[in-house]
């Protein structure tokens, strides 16, 4: 058996994949255009969701698009001038938003999720990072009575997924986050979900891990892919060739154009969310509260509260629209009276999303030595351990603990 790993991608999902590969029995090379967990892993909103078995583009959710892209303050928005070149990609999600294949996303999304906490826990074990890691569960609440919980087949797919989630009232919203303002009609619990309390030191600290077990990362830009058939041989990294004897691409939206060095064209999309971290935060909610009117999150982490979310189409290099921060600030108000906006930072990064909603993980189509673990969108901290594992296993050429078929690279297309 091939005994070196080389990975594209320093983010969670790109670290997590060279420990498992380690475990394996591989040698790993880490290779990272920037540092260690700065892209996506950096500015989320530390979510640990086994029980996300709800697809973002569940059927009806496209009905409310137009209101919020006319909305200025609404949760998408599409820059002008790139709506044409996203539109394919929106197309694709329609189809895939209708009832039968939303139900099948729902499944394959549980059987990846399902196992985050187990799959960190081998990760984390005996390490700094395992106190990172806590089983707190999250709320969600929304301004309208029972509209917290979803829609009837987003309440079908959590109770046929067997997750446990607890409608609650206004007056128990308040109960449970004595924090909030007073102005919500209803709220979901799902007490078996957690939080990160800070991604980006997670990453680092298991990236520091992967050191440690012998992986050698190389900071550097992969500038093309020298391939022999199906066969990949080599990237160059800067001016620096550097051998291959199996790859993962694993570098989030990055992925699109290495993916393209292959000849092989994949739908991923640059869906660039922002957040705002109020530092040393006079208010601090004791779990994750999600609002699921305006679909951001209020996180609480080590070092303050982080609001994020807002979904933005605009395409990889465009710059950062900044007052998409402004507005987290005027929610998370709005959602926190008492919150005082004094030392605050900002960031915006780009989620690497496929049109089903679902990542590829697999061997990429045609190769025999190249295989893909990139693309899960707005769940990548939940994703992450679960990746690495999976895509390790198929390296190794073991059956994966799951049915991957749905997450298959060629399903988009083959070379």
């Amino acid at each position: 058996m091939t005994s070196q790993v080389t990975v594209i991608g320093g983010g969670i999902v790109g670290v997590c994949s060279a420990l498992f590969l380690q475990r394996q029995g591989f040698t790993v090379t880490l290779v990272e255009a920037g540092n260690i967990g700065e892209g996506t892993s950096f500015g989320n909103a530390g979510n640990i969701s086994p029980g996300a078995v709800v697809p973002y583009l569940i059927p009806g959710i496209l009905s409310e698009a137009p209101k919020w892209l006319l909305d200025d303050e609404g949760p998408l928005k599409v820059r002008p001038g790139y709506f044409l070149k996203v539109l394919p990609w929106f197309m694709a999600a329609a189809k895939e938003a209708k009832v039968e294949n939303a139900l099948k996303t729902s499944r394959a999304m549980r059987d990846l999720h399902r196992g985050t906490f187990d799959a960190y826990a081998e990760l984390t074990r005996g390490t700094e990072a395992d106190a990172l890691i806590d089983r707190c569960g999250q709320l969600y609440v929304s301004e309208r009575e029972n509209y917290a919980q979803g829609s009837q087949l987003a309440q079908f797919m959590r109770e046929a997924a067997g997750i446990k989630a607890i409608p609650i009232s206004g007056a128990e919203v308040l109960e449970a986050e004595p924090t909030l303002a007073p102005i919500y009609g209803s709220g979901l619990l799902l007490p078996d979900n957690g939080r990160v309390k800070n991604p980006h030191q997670l990453t680092t600290i298991l990236a520091k891990e992967a050191e440690k077990n012998g992986a050698t990362i190389v900071r550097g830009k992969v500038v093309s892919i020298l391939t022999n058939g199906m066969h990949v041989q080599a990237i160059s990294v800067n001016d620096t060739t550097m051998p291959v004897e199996r790859l993962v691409i694993a570098a989030g939206v990055g992925s699109r154009k290495l993916a393209a060095a292959l000849g092989i064209e994949v739908p991923l999309e640059a869906e660039r969310g922002y957040h705002i971290t109020v530092v040393d935060s006079n208010v601090m909610p004791k779990v994750t509260v999600t609002n699921r009117d305006l679909s951001f999150a209020c996180a609480p982490m080590n070092m303050g509260l982080r609001v994020a979310g807002t979904a933005e189409f605009g395409g990889v290099d465009s710059e950062p629209d900044w007052s998409r921060t402004e507005l987290l600030k005027r929610q998370a108000l709005k959602m926190f009276p008492a919150l005082k906006l004094g030392n605050v930072t900002r960031w915006a990064g780009d989620r690497p999303s496929f049109p089903d909603g679902l990542p590829a993980l697999g061997q990429a189509p045609g190769y025999d030595n190249a295989y893909f673990a990139f693309g899960n969108g707005h769940f990548g901290i939940t994703g992450g351990p679960v990746m690495g594992k999976y895509i390790a296993e198929i390296v190794a050429g073991k059956k994966p603990g799951i049915d991957v078929t749905p997450f298959r690279p060629s399903r988009f297309t083959v070379k």
